[in-house]
């Protein structure tokens, strides 16, 4: 009990974590108030209510596929965000601008906190209600949490180092990536209720890093990593990974791409 809540957490809250420490890293950088922080969980915590009230009746739409669908359509919805989002980056000096970065930001992590909260309300609600297993569901969140914020404040970090010592937009090309492991993970959900063709595996990662690691939890939550993709999902995720980088215009610059820290003696 105790080890699958922990795990839960890695699995579906520490992509809020995630995006969190993204937002935070490139805030400065983008003007962005720490109100619209505060506005985007706030809202998405009340979302999150919401949907958790009326995901059974969502769930048994389109013949028992409309959690699916719902989830496809917000992946997609936070991809485009993502992308208008790093596209005002650098027209910080009009005051519009500054108010559609506010409006990006505070709508990504809204909608996540609404997808990715609701799964794991799902998974508390229903185990609280159980004897013997509300100390150990408690310890489990307690140590969930403290994980996420452990990894959430590194991400953090590396992201600003990246930025200051190799390439200045190192945070927006991670938060990029982001963005297409939200297709990855679309394209899976898509598989799954069979409205996209099944194609064979192309390749087993597996050997390398398992998907149910500790470090596969990780690399999913940030990159949608899949240890066996199709050659579908390859070409999905190439292909929102091109347009990506096209619409940012990443990588700018790309012979300071490595561009190290010059130190003065």
């Amino acid at each position: 009990m105790l080890i699958n809540t922990v795990l839960l957490f890695l699995s579906h809250s520490l992509v809020i974590f995630m995006v969190l420490a993204l937002l935070i890293s490139i805030k400065s950088k983008f003007h962005l108030p720490v109100s619209a922080l505060y506005i985007g969980a706030l809202t998405g915590v009340f979302m999150m209510l919401i949907l958790w009230f009326y995901i059974d009746i969502i769930s048994q739409l389109n013949v028992g596929t409309g959690g699916e669908w719902l989830y496809v359509c917000v992946n997609l919805i936070v991809y485009l965000l993502i992308l208008l989002f790093i596209n005002t980056a650098d027209e910080i000096e009009i005051m519009q601008n500054r108010s559609k970065k506010y409006f990006y930001a505070a709508a990504i992590l809204a909608l996540i906190i609404m997808v990715q909260g609701t799964n794991f309300l799902i998974y508390f609600v229903g185990y609280w209600s159980q004897v013997n297993v509300v100390n150990t569901l408690f310890v489990g969140v307690v140590l969930g949490t403290g994980i996420c914020i452990s990894i959430s404040i590194l991400l953090c970090f590396f992201c600003l180092f990246l930025n200051e010592q190799f390439y200045a937009r190192s945070a927006e090309l991670i938060f990029i990536l982001f963005a297409c492991g939200l297709i990855n993970k679309t394209t899976g959900l898509l598989l799954q209720i069979d409205f996209l063709p099944s194609t064979r595996m192309i390749l087993d990662l597996n050997f390398i890093v398992r998907e149910n690691s500790e470090l596969g939890h990780f690399l999913k939550a940030l990159f949608g990593y899949d240890a066996s993709p199709t050659i579908l999902q390859i070409g999905v995720y190439v292909t929102a990974l091109l347009i990506a980088l096209f619409c940012s215009q990443l990588p700018r610059e790309p012979w300071r791409l490595f561009r190290f820290k010059e130190v003065i003696s």
